[in-house]
């Protein structure tokens, strides 16, 4: 569910959000106040609207309520569908060298090219703030960052998040209740946060002052992007949802949703493979005056004319939407709401439980299921109007339920971008930080750590959870040069 007011712009639906963490600030004062105030009594900032979807959608709808009375051409008249068939190749496109080396998979995303440049950019950026600022004494002892420097620097990063501690300080720790002698011996705890002061993404003098609100990060998203679509192809059934990056700070790409636990942050809409999660496509909003519709093609680019079957909930499904993807060779099944296009047959209809009414329109079928509270308007251009038996059974009675199987379906497929939000949750590597851009980067490579666990799983077949994967990656990371060039993974 959508609602926008004068004051902001709200996304309410059904999944789970990125995690809030008790995050570290880039800041070495233990005395330093959070980044993230919470105060009960503040005020807040009214936040712009996305998309210019709100807009968007009132003129959908408007175009829909026009015509949502001529039901002459929504019929009772079903058929069994005989689909096109799915014309993409899934799998992974890349052959690796040995299969069961776990930094083998991380590599495709997340290799020493990756690491190169954020050793360029972040020493750049060291540089041109000794420029414009005065420089704390201790930030002046300054040695250029290294490769190897970077990867022990996200090695740590990755093993905080599965050791747990309130302060920053408290890892570097001489207290024998609390210590971790292990990150004292693979980075000295100022040099930690002098990379972390310093770390950046992209240059800031070839950055224009009227440059979207991305720039500082569009190197990283570019590449992960890219090394998503490239490295694997997903399967037939895709889920398009969102999740929440966490942000409390003033920012124009901000959104505040007052259904979530993660109230405000910046809204990334992800498309992932329905029975993995793999992330292999993603859109982030950037307050650019893109109309919904074209956000979502944008998002669905890769996977035209393939007839891919999109699973997704009522904020982005309507009948005209789901004309449009089958102009582009997609299906689509999702819930609707009633004022995008249900015919008025469908809209009053006062149904009890198990009860069903559907009306077609070629090859967009309109569903009404009562699941005894209410009624479930659904749209698809994938199933036919047919009840199938659900796994599910009644409290009244041992009998199975009866269901539409758009919506047996439905339960099945929309829970790939549940699965990798789920998974980002656990393990989460995000550190407090006061700037946003650092935020958004540990969400990204968070994602391609993700999708590097999921290929190993799925092309080794071993199983190993995604802890102990984690918990790899940082000790190959964390290890020195020397380690890293005749070590054996032993996974």
């Amino acid at each position: 569910m959508n609602e926008k007011n004068g004051s902001g712009e709200f996304y309410l639906d059904h999944l789970s959000d990125c995690p809030d963490s008790n995050l570290e600030s880039d800041n070495i004062d233990e005395s330093d106040s959070s980044d993230i105030i919470i105060q009960k009594q503040r005020s807040v900032l009214p936040l712009r609207y996305s998309d210019s979807e709100d807009e968007e959608i009132s003129i959908i709808e408007d175009d829909l309520n026009n015509n949502e009375d001529d039901d002459e051409i929504w019929s009772r008249n079903d058929e069994v569908r005989i689909l096109k068939p799915f014309e993409g190749s899934p799998g992974i496109k890349i052959t690796l060298a040995s299969p069961e080396n776990v930094m083998d998979s991380v590599n495709l995303f997340i290799g020493d090219d990756f690491f190169e440049h954020l050793v360029m950019e972040s020493n750049r950026y060291h540089y041109q703030v000794m420029e414009r600022y005065q420089i704390p004494s201790k930030a002046k002892k300054w040695t250029d960052i290294t490769v190897p420097e970077m990867k022990k620097f996200l090695g740590l990063i990755v093993l905080m998040g599965q050791i747990k501690k309130n302060v920053l300080y408290d890892y570097w720790s001489t207290d024998r209740t609390i210590e971790t002698p292990f990150f004292a011996q693979v980075m000295s705890r100022n040099r930690f946060v002098q990379i972390m002061q310093s770390w950046h993404f992209a240059n800031n003098d070839n950055i224009p002052h009227n440059a979207h609100g991305l720039a500082k990060v569009q190197p990283v998203i570019d590449h992960l992007r890219r090394k998503f679509n490239v490295v694997y192809k997903p399967s037939q059934q895709l889920s398009l949802d969102e999740c929440i990056i966490p942000w409390r700070g003033r920012l124009s790409i901000r959104t505040y949703n007052p259904g979530k636990i993660t109230k405000y942050g910046i809204l990334v809409r992800m498309v992932c493979e329905a029975v993995t999660g793999y992330i292999c496509n993603f859109h982030i909003y950037a307050a650019d005056g893109n109309k919904l519709e074209d956000t979502v093609l944008t998002v669905l680019e890769p996977y035209k004319n393939l007839w891919h079957e999109i699973y997704q909930d009522n904020y982005y499904n309507s009948v005209k939407m789901a004309q449009i993807l089958l102009e582009n060779k997609m299906r689509v099944c999702g819930t609707i709401r009633k004022n995008r296009g249900l015919p008025q047959s469908l809209k009053t209809l006062r149904l009890t439980r198990g009860q069903y009414e559907f009306r077609r329109n070629r090859e967009i079928l309109l569903e009404v299921w009562n699941n005894g509270r209410r009624n479930v308007n659904m749209i698809s251009t994938i199933h036919s109007a047919q009840l199938m038996k659900s796994t599910n059974r009644s409290r009244r009675s041992t009998a199975p339920i009866q269901k539409p199987n758009s919506i047996i379906n439905y339960n099945t497929y929309m829970k790939g971008v549940d699965r990798a939000d789920q998974y980002l949750a656990y393990y989460s590597i995000f550190r407090k930080t006061k700037k946003w851009t650092k935020r958004v980067g540990m969400f990204f490579i968070n994602c391609a750590l993700f999708n590097s666990f999921k290929l190993y799983t799925v092309i080794h077949g071993k199983n190993i959870t995604y802890k102990n994967f984690l918990h790899k990656v940082a000790i190959w990371w964390t290890a020195d040069s020397e380690a890293n060039s005749t070590e054996h993974d032993d996974s």
